[in-house]
């Protein structure tokens, strides 16, 4: 059975301009949801709006840091402003992996730390302080029917609010599983989850559901140039064994879940943080270990994006 279109809907997608949010916008468009594009990166943005309309759809791009309260305002009323309501919340835009805020928690500094948690929990946080009130002031769509209610079975009264808003967080496999030496990503994003299940808690009752959705190793544009420009076959095949589905995911992976999840077929769904990472964080890791042990013993000259000039991974010093 095909996901119903987003007929009518209004989306903002921060971290809309490329990578897995460039991706989910254009399927929401794709879907005929207008959006609303919030970046860091104005001229990637205003790109992304170009090839959504290119392609039919409705969308209009703003540039700030979601991380700012008065950002976040901003960008609801200029959502409501330009289509007339508001009903869907992509939260993706994150900002921080490396650099200062890598380290354990002797290593990073206070600043780093409380940065940090700003651009990955508190924008979440700010989002939604201010599109719940747009979403409930919106109220359903146009043309939803929420159908009968008396005489199904023991229910009676008053129904429930119903498809008034969607909210869903970008997480990552990195709440699931620890990488050494990250202390403020995946901090960070498990604390997005916490926000995420107390969220659908808290706005259940007004017709509104958030989930959010861990991806793993995502080969977006700039991993794919970078892919190209460091790695080689040997080493990307390396990254694909550690999946039971043996391939790394893309951007479209990705946005067909959010798709889904902003659907009206998924609205029994809350709460949740969905995995899509291809059965990465389900595996056993020490036979996993031992299986590309045996790879990299007969593929000793395989390169990965991890070998660039000045990147270091964490816990490899």
């Amino acid at each position: 059975m095909p996901i119903d279109k987003l007929t009518g809907r209004v989306a903002i997608v921060t971290g809309g301009a490329s990578g897995l949010g460039g991706e989910i916008a254009r399927t929401l468009a794709a879907d005929e949801a207008r959006i609303l594009i919030i970046d860091i990166d104005e001229a990637a943005a205003a790109a992304n709006v170009e090839r959504i309309e290119a392609a039919g759809g409705k969308a209009v791009a703003m540039t700030g840091d979601v991380a700012q309260e008065e950002v976040a305002q901003e960008m609801v009323g200029r959502a409501v402003e330009e289509f007339g309501r508001l009903d869907i919340l992509v939260q993706n835009a994150f900002g921080v992996v490396g650099g200062s805020h890598a380290g354990s928690a002797v290593e990073v500094g206070l600043d780093a730390w409380r940065r940090g948690l700003d651009l990955l929990v508190g924008a979440h946080f700010l989002g939604a302080k201010y599109a719940v009130p747009a979403m409930v002031e919106s109220g359903p769509p146009p043309g939803f029917e929420a159908g009968p209610w008396e005489g199904r079975g023991l229910r009676r009264g008053t129904p429930p609010a119903a498809e008034i808003g969607r909210i869903v967080n970008i997480s990552s496999v990195h709440s699931l599983l620890q990488a050494a030496r990250t202390t403020v990503y995946e901090t960070g994003k498990a604390a997005v989850n916490g926000l995420t299940r107390q969220m659908a808690i808290d706005f259940g009752p007004m017709g509104i559901t958030v989930n959010a959705i861990a991806p793993g190793h995502m080969v977006t544009e700039n991993l794919e140039r970078l892919w190209g420009e460091v790695g080689n076959e040997e080493g990307f095949h390396l990254h694909e064994l550690q999946y039971p589905v043996r391939r790394t995911g893309d951007a479209a992976d990705v946005a067909h879940a959010v798709s889904f999840l902003c659907s009206p077929q998924a609205s029994f769904i809350t709460g949740v943080v969905l995995p899509v990472d291809g059965g990465h964080s389900i595996q056993l890791q020490e036979n996993i270990v031992l299986e590309l042990k045996d790879y990299i013993q007969r593929n000793p000259d395989l390169k990965t994006f991890f070998d660039s000039p000045g990147f270091t991974q964490p816990g490899r010093e």
